[in-house]
C-alpha cells in the first residue's frame, strides 16, 4: 500500500536536507555568506550620544544612525568567526594547499593601518568609526580577513557561484527596494517599514522618521545614492557575465532580469560616477576578449585614440573656462572680499569648486593635508575632525552649510586617514593583482567555464576601484568588494590550475 506524503512535509524534508547539505559541504564560507546576504541590507536604528569632545563635529547631541552601525559590528563578528574557520582547519590540517596571496603588500597595509589607528590623537574614534560611518580600525582589518577567507578557503567553482548567487538575492531585494523608491513608492516612509527597521524600545519615533531624499532618487539600503551607484558598478559586471556563463538556464534568465533591474536603479541613482565605472570595465573587457585585434591594428587604434584624447581636452579646457565666466558673474559666489595673498590651491577653488557637485573643493582641501601623512595617517575615519569646515572658501563649495565628513575620493581617504605608506601599500596590492590577472586572461583559452567568471570578477573590482575616484569607502559596499577581490584570486588560482593540467 503507497502513502502519500503531503506536499508540504515534501518541502520541509528537501529544505532541511538542503541545509543540512550546506552545512556539511560550506560550513566555513557561512560567514561569507552572512556578509554579502546579509550585511547590504541591514537597516535598523541605532541611537549614539556623542561625546561633549566632539560634539562641535555634530549638529546634535546623538547620532540616529540606520544604515551603517550594525552593518559595521556584523562585518566585526563575520571577520572573526572566518579567522576562527581559517585557524581551526589549520590546526587539523583541513585548510586547502592554497597560497596566501600577496603576503607583503597585505602585511604592510595592516602593519600601517594599525600604527595609524594606535598613534591617533583620536583613539577611540580611529579604532571603533566616526558616526555614521563606523569604518574604524577594526572594520578595516575585518575587510582583509574577508579577502584572505575568499582567496584561501575557496576551492571549486560550485562555491564561488554559491557566494555569487547568495549576493544575488541580496541585490534582488535591494533593486526591489531601489525600484520602489525610483518611482515614488519609498517603502521606509511607510509605517510598516519604519517599524520595520526601529527596534521596539524605540517606536515612539517612528511618525518622526524621515529620509530627506528627493522624489524618485534611490538610496535603498544602502544610506546614499552613491552608495547606490558604487554597488551598482561592482554588481553589474558580474550579473552581465552570469547572463552567458551561469551554471543553469534558469539562473541565466534570473541574471538577465536581475541586470535590468540593476541598470534602474543605477539610473535612480542619478550618480554619473557609476556609468562611467560601468562603461570603463566594459572597455577593459573589450579589450581583454579582442586583444588579438588590437595587436593587429594597433597603429590605427593609436591614431583613432589621440584624435579623441586633443579632442576631449578641448572639450575639457573649454568647459573649464566656461564654469571660470560663470562664477566671475555669480554675484552669490563673489558676495565677500577674498585676500589678494591666496594661495593657487585657493585660486583653483574660487574658479572651479563647485565642479564634480563640490567634488573639486573638497579635494583640492584634501590634497593640502597630503604633506602632513605621508608615512602614517592621522587615524582610519577621523577625516571629518581635521578637515576646514570653517573655510571662508567653503562658499565654493554647491552646499556651504554641510558639514563635511568624507573626501569623496576613496584613496584620498585611504592617504589622509591611513597614511602614504598604507595607500602605496595598496596600491601595489591593487596594481600586482590586476596586471596578473590581465595577462591571465589574455593567453588562458576561452572555452573554459572559468574564464568568462575570472573576466566577471576582473571586471567587476576594477569598476569599483573606477568608481572609487568619485566615492568613499563605506561599511555598505566595501566588505563586498574586498570578498569579490578574493574570488578573483581564487577564480585566478583555479583556472591556472585547469590550463596546467590540460597544458
Amino acid at each position: 500500500m503507497r502513502h502519500h506524503i503531503p506536499q508540504s512535509r515534501h518541502n520541509e524534508r528537501s529544505h532541511r536536507a538542503l541545509v543540512l547539505h550546506l552545512w556539511r559541504n560550506h560550513w566555513q564560507l557561512l560567514p561569507l555568506l552572512i556578509t554579502v546576504g546579509i550585511v547590504p541590507l541591514l537597516v535598523l536604528l541605532h541611537i549614539t550620544p556623542i561625546p561633549t569632545a566632539y560634539q562641535p563635529f555634530w549638529i546634535t547631541e546623538q547620532v540616529f544612525d540606520f544604515f551603517s552601525y550594525y552593518k559595521a559590528q556584523l562585518i566585526i563578528v563575520c571577520a572573526a568567526v572566518l579567522l576562527l574557520n581559517i585557524l581551526f582547519l589549520y590546526v587539523r590540517k583541513q585548510l586547502p594547499p592554497q597560497p596566501i596571496p600577496y603576503v607583503i603588500p597585505l602585511l604592510s597595509y595592516a602593519l600601517l593601518l594599525i600604527c595609524s589607528a594606535l598613534l591617533s590623537a583620536h583613539s577611540s574614534i580611529a579604532l571603533h568609526g566616526f558616526f555614521e560611518r563606523y569604518e574604524g580600525m577594526w572594520v578595516l582589518l575585518s575587510y582583509l580577513i574577508l579577502l584572505l577567507a575568499s582567496a584561501v578557503l575557496i576551492t571549486t567553482v560550485r562555491q564561488v557561484w554559491l557566494v555569487v548567487q547568495v549576493w544575488a538575492i541580496a541585490l534582488a531585494i535591494m533593486a526591489g527596494i531601489g525600484v520602489s523608491q525610483f518611482i515614488g513608492f519609498d517603502p521606509f516612509q511607510t509605517e510598516s517599514g519604519r517599524l520595520l527597521i526601529i527596534p521596539q524600545r524605540y517606536e515612539s519615533l517612528a511618525a518622526y522618521l524621515e529620509f530627506h531624499f528627493p522624489p524618485h532618487w534611490v538610496y535603498a539600503t544602502l544610506y546614499n545614492p552613491n552608495n547606490v551607484a558604487h554597488m551598482m558598478a561592482l554588481a553589474l559586471p558580474i550579473t552581465t557575465t552570469a547572463i552567458l556563463c551561469a551554471p543553469t538556464k534558469r539562473s541565466r534568465f534570473s541574471f538577465a532580469l536581475l541586470t535590468g533591474l540593476l541598470l534602474i536603479v543605477l539610473a535612480g541613482t542619478h550618480a554619473r560616477g557609476g556609468w562611467v565605472a560601468i562603461l570603463s570595465a566594459a572597455l577593459l573587457v573589450l579589450m581583454i576578449v579582442f586583444q588579438p585585434a588590437i595587436r593587429r591594428y594597433w597603429r590605427q587604434i593609436k591614431q583613432f585614440a589621440l584624435v579623441f584624447v586633443v579632442m576631449g581636452v578641448f572639450w575639457l579646457a573649454w568647459n573649464l573656462n566656461h564654469h571660470q565666466v560663470f562664477t566671475a558673474h555669480n554675484p552669490q559666489l563673489n558676495q565677500t572680499s577674498i585676500s589678494f595673498h591666496e594661495t593657487f590651491l585657493e585660486t583653483l577653488i574660487r574658479h572651479y569648486g563647485t565642479l564634480g557637485s563640490g567634488r573639486m573643493y573638497i579635494w583640492l582641501r584634501s590634497l593640502e593635508q597630503m604633506d602632513d601623512t605621508l608615512l602614517i595617517g592621522r587615524g582610519p575615519d577621523t577625516f571629518a575632525l581635521y578637515f576646514p569646515n570653517q573655510d571662508e572658501y567653503k562658499r565654493f563649495f554647491n552646499q556651504p552649510e554641510a558639514f563635511i565628513d568624507k573626501p569623496h575620493n576613496s584613496y584620498l581617504q585611504t592617504w589622509l586617514n591611513l597614511g602614504g605608506g598604507a595607500t602605496l601599500a595598496l596600491f601595489v596590492l591593487l596594481f600586482t593583482h590586476a596586471k596578473r590577472t590581465f595577462l591571465l586572461l589574455t593567453t588562458a583559452p576561452h572555452n573554459t567555464d572559468l574564464y568568462p567568471l575570472s573576466l566577471g570578477l576582473y571586471a567587476s573590482w576594477v569598476a569599483y576601484l573606477i568608481a572609487a575616484v568619485f566615492y568613499d569607502s563605506v561599511v555598505s559596499v566595501a566588505p563586498i568588494f574586498w570578498i569579490i577581490f578574493g574570488l578573483s584570486v581564487a577564480v585566478n588560482q583555479l583556472l591556472k590550475m585547469t590550463m596546467q593540467a590540460t597544458s
